[in-house]
């Protein structure tokens, strides 16, 4: 004999009880179905081995009066250069593959400076990439953002800080057309800043630039 349990709650608890039941429930099956991706993107992390992961760049521009803070930077249809032109070489080792959605680099770049100065500047920058566009399959698309250390020969009146060392910013985006094979194109641009702490100091100049890249495998 099957004895079936009676519930004396009145009708409204019960049916309280069984919403609070069901959600808590459809809770914990979306935090499964959100989990599931986390974790195979978490699994697909390595480190890229040394001898893997290296590209060797060069890239030429010219400084502009419009800055970062205002967004002016990144349009070039507002730009108004300055008397200040640069050509730099860096060498991108890759360091960190998040699943080939993400990408940790560092960079090691010297550039000569010249126009209304003429100085030298060298620059290790760190950065994180998105590496994941629609397009891929046409052109390798990689847009990155990086902060580091900069340092120039001179404290130069492009920054109007008085400072050598200072903070070191870039805004990429890079493409490597399929038929380019090794080869690719990137914009650029160059910040350097006091970031508010470097002497609590200020000034801080932006260099757009266009390059070409080797990547080496």
């Amino acid at each position: 004999m099957c004895y079936q349990q009676h519930d004396d709650r009145p009708a409204a608890d019960r049916g309280a009880a069984y919403r609070h039941g069901s959600l808590k429930h459809v809770a914990l099956m979306t935090l499964g179905v959100a989990a599931a991706p986390i974790s195979a993107w978490a699994d697909g992390v390595s480190v890229t081995p040394w001898g893997e992961g290296w590209a060797l760049g060069g890239h030429a521009g010219k400084a502009i009066h419009e800055t970062v803070k205002s967004g002016e930077a990144f349009n070039p249809f507002a730009w108004e250069f300055k008397d200040y032109k640069i050509v730099s070489t860096g060498l991108q080792k890759e360091l960190v593959d998040f699943g080939g959605y993400s990408k940790i680099y560092t960079e090691a770049n010297v550039s000569y400076v010249w126009g209304k100065e003429e100085y030298y500047e060298a620059f290790m920058t760190p950065s994180i990439s998105w590496e994941r566009f629609m397009w891929d399959d046409t052109i390798d698309t990689t847009a990155s953002v990086g902060v580091g250390m900069s340092y120039t020969s001179e404290a130069s009146k492009l920054d109007d800080s008085g400072k050598r060392w200072m903070v070191s910013m870039i805004f990429e985006l890079e493409g490597q057309p399929a038929a380019w094979g090794p080869w690719s194109i990137y914009g650029r641009l160059h910040h350097r800043s006091t970031a508010g702490i470097i002497n609590d100091g200020d000034g801080g100049s932006n260099i757009p630039s266009l390059g070409v890249r080797y990547h080496f495998d």
